[in-house]
């Protein structure tokens, strides 16, 4: 087997990726199965290693896996507390009937966040089932917030903001371990984000 060197475009990014084929078309073929814009196939040559010198650093090839080539793994998983749904369980009392606070609850209840080492993703409803996604390199920045009784109960919201045209403002309300949550879903941004040599510019 050879090893090549595959020089791609992806998202308008510049990407080098290693393969080893038996051919140069081999590895231009591997690179287009996983989605990339071939641009230019280079044969590695490996002689040097074989003498035993020491072949120089690569800025473009000394990067870290790109996620896409790992198998996806989901980090965590969540749902909103039921909290939420307090003022309507409150009216349920007093004005409102119950069958409308338990369709609030089982809403919340099928209301499921995900993040993966690749995605954000929101699924809901109770019937039918609605699912939403945000790519972590478009996310921008997060925000945290806990109002005085999620505080009390170990809650909060983490807003994700990012450049997703269908969904730039995402909440995730009252989930438990909030900091945590918002912490993981940093650490991957910046994982994917690296890998794919992906940044932000915010064009004013």
């Amino acid at each position: 087997m050879t090893r090549y060197r595959v020089h791609c475009r992806d998202m308008n990014e510049d990407v080098v990726k290693l393969f080893e084929a038996e051919s140069g078309d081999e590895a231009r073929q591997m690179a287009v199965a996983i989605g990339l814009d071939v641009v230019a196939v280079e044969v590695i040559d490996d002689s040097a290693k074989e003498d035993g010198a020491e072949s120089p650093s690569n800025p473009l090839t000394d990067l870290p896996p790109d996620p896409r080539d790992l198998p996806e793994e989901e980090i965590w998983q969540g749902s909103p507390s039921q909290w939420t749904n307090f003022w309507w369980y409150v009216a349920c009392v007093l004005v409102v009937p119950i069958p409308i606070a338990i369709w609030k609850a089982l809403s919340t209840a099928k209301t499921d966040f995900a993040i993966t080492t690749q995605r954000l993703t929101l699924e809901t409803g109770v019937f039918t089932r609605d699912l939403e996604e945000i790519e972590l390199y478009r996310i921008k920045d997060t925000q945290l917030r806990r109002s005085f009784i999620q505080r009390l109960l170990g809650l909060g919201t983490v807003t994700v903001i990012s450049s997703d045209e269908s969904m730039p403002t995402l909440e995730i309300p009252s989930i438990k371990g909030p900091a945590d949550v918002r912490q993981k879903i940093r650490e991957n941004v910046e994982l994917v984000r690296r890998a794919r040599g992906v940044r932000e510019l915010d064009m004013n």
